[in-house]
């Protein structure tokens, strides 16, 4: 899976940045399908922040939209 967010706002200062800076991976864990192992890999964009005064250069945008934040079952 690959994030498309073209801008994003800098949690550090809340200024929208549409510059790119690269991207990484995650590899967020995952429950069992139909006793298969699952493996997501998700190719996340990284921005660099507008404002010079800003303490963050660069942040990559919150995944809550796509991987919701939750505890995995044990």
């Amino acid at each position: 899976m690959e994030c498309t967010v073209n801008s994003a706002a800098c949690p550090a200062c809340g200024v929208w940045s549409n510059r790119i800076d690269g991207s990484y991976l995650r590899f967020p864990a995952d429950v069992p399908s139909a006793g298969r192992s699952v493996v997501l890999q998700l190719r996340v964009r990284r921005f660099a922040c507008r404002n010079s005064g800003c303490t963050r250069r660069t942040f990559a945008p919150s995944p809550t939209s796509t991987t919701e934040s939750r505890r995995r079952p044990r």
